[in-house]
């Protein structure tokens, strides 16, 4: 056994298997000769014949908390974290203190999406070292998930001191903050990896991409013009006509996204930015060639398919426009914006609304958080039972609730409460709807019935402002930011 721990110090893992199965044959009940094997298989990433090394360990020696732990992290990375979770709980029972097992405990919340458990293992692991950097790692991920924004960077310039500029972690930190919206504080660590590496591609990427999502564009485009020249990935010509968006533009934009998808025309994504910016700069015609052309070759594309149905919309093509938005949804059965496209469609989609119906129908049995698809639920319902209300009032309520400042959806609560003599009622809700929206012209032309009928002064008012608002209320403008959304 001394030799074999020699030549394992030395990565030497044949020889050293060799003799610690010697060992182990010379006396089989040895738990120090089986966690050597099984750590030598870990190395070799032979995850299944370490488990069962030390599986023999932890039966040999049951209170050897060295042996629980090393087959803890066996179960770990096999994803198995029922198994790793009941073998740290084993080693901290044996060894309270053990921070390798706290570390690792709160490895298993976080996969198991607890960031809040995760959290209270990795702060106990930095009790006893604040400067433990994985711990420390780790805090920060779960603020993060849990929208500490505060103490999240507070944590991040933690990191920053400890590590150097050289350091892995910190691209990692930095790349996390911007992950979860804290671009600003990520970019003074990715300014530091940038000098370090100057010529990463993933580095000016991310670094790019915080500078951008902190309304730096300029800067932005500075950063990543080094990667858009003709070797240039399709990646960064994607994001260049993200930022010249942002410039307003739109030419540019158009350019930088074409690029990119002629690059990369296997990527779905790319041919999606380019038609959706063309829809976004009025370019109907060729946004719909576009869409038809690529949704042919690439039959399971529910996005492409999402593109399609918006063109198709936008250019008064229901009956296509509600296909290709059926077929979105059924290869992606919770694709909120393709409901959202298939609610403001219903009204023109002849035939086919008893299958707009059904699939929203369908959609909201698995109860989405998505107040737009109980509005368009309650439209629709309201459209269809005239005489039964309730239901259409509920789905209005749900939509409310989701979204207490949805103002449309208090306007089609006090347009039904209006047809059913609640005067009072609708007043409320329709001001609530001109309040959230003042310019919704529709709000204010019911609001202003709804004042005549009590004889309030202000119904002439609001019956005015509705003759200035009802020829630029424009319904287009929804679907565009419906599909801007579905983009990002």
């Amino acid at each position: 056994m001394e030799r074999a721990l020699r030549l394992y110090e030395q990565q030497r893992f044949d020889e050293a298997e060799a003799f610690a199965a010697e060992a182990l044959a010379a006396d089989p009940r040895r738990a120090d000769s089986e966690i050597l094997l099984g750590l030598i298989s870990t190395r070799r990433s032979q995850f299944s014949e370490a488990e069962k090394h030390f599986l023999r360990a932890v039966t040999l020696q049951p209170e050897n908390y060295r042996a629980h732990a090393y087959l803890g992290a066996t179960y770990l990375q096999q994803k198995r974290m029922k198994e790793a979770a009941a073998a740290f709980r084993r080693v901290l029972e044996l060894n309270p203190d053990n921070a390798v097992a706290n570390y690792n405990l709160g490895l298993v919340d976080l996969a198991q999406r607890s960031p809040e458990q995760a959290l209270g293992r990795f702060e106990n692991v930095l009790r006893g070292d604040p400067s433990d950097v994985a711990a420390l790692s780790g805090v920060l991920e779960c603020q993060l998930w849990l929208k500490r924004s505060a103490a999240a960077r507070a944590s991040a310039q933690n990191l920053a001191k400890l590590l150097p500029d050289s350091d892995p972690r910190l691209f990692r930190a930095a790349s996390l903050l911007a992950q979860y919206g804290e671009s600003e504080a990520a970019i003074p660590m990715m300014e530091r990896v940038r000098r370090v590496h100057p010529e990463s591609f993933d580095v000016n990427y991310n670094f790019s991409l915080a500078l951008l999502e902190t309304g730096k564009a300029d800067q932005a485009a500075a950063v990543l013009q080094p990667f858009t020249g003709p070797q240039g990935p399709a990646e960064a010509f994607d994001l260049l006509g993200q930022i010249e968006e942002k410039r307003v533009r739109p030419e540019a934009a158009e350019s930088a996204f074409h690029e990119a998808a002629q690059r990369d025309f296997s990527n779905e994504d790319y041919l999606f930015d380019y038609g959706n910016a063309l829809l976004q700069h009025g370019k109907v015609g060729p946004a719909t060639d576009l869409f038809r052309a690529a949704v042919s070759t690439r039959a399971g594309s529910w996005k492409l398919r999402l593109g399609l149905g918006s063109a198709c919309y936008l250019s008064g093509d229901y009956p296509g426009s509600v296909e290709a938005l059926l077929e979105a949804v059924r290869i992606k059965p919770d694709s909120a914006s393709a409901y959202f496209l298939l609610g403001e469609a219903y009204d023109s989609a002849g035939n086919r609304k008893p299958a707009i119906e059904a699939a929203l129908d369908r959609y909201l049995k698995s109860a989405p958080s998505d107040p737009w698809a109980y509005y368009h639920h309650g439209v629709i319902l309201r459209s269809e039972r005239p005489n039964d209300t309730s239901e259409a009032a509920d789905a209005f309520r749900k939509a409310i609730r989701l979204n207490p400042n949805f103002a449309e959806a208090y306007l089609q609560l006090g347009i039904l409460e209006l047809d059913q003599m609640k005067t009072a009622e609708a007043i409320t809700d329709l001001e609530k709807a001109e309040r959230l929206n003042p310019n919704l012209a529709t709000a204010h032309y019911r609001l202003g019935l709804a004042y005549k009928k009590t004889g309030d002064k202000r119904a002439e008012a609001e019956l005015d402002q509705f003759r200035k608002l009802k020829d630029h209320e424009d319904y287009r403008l929804r679907v565009l930011e419906s599909l801007a959304a579905a983009g990002r």
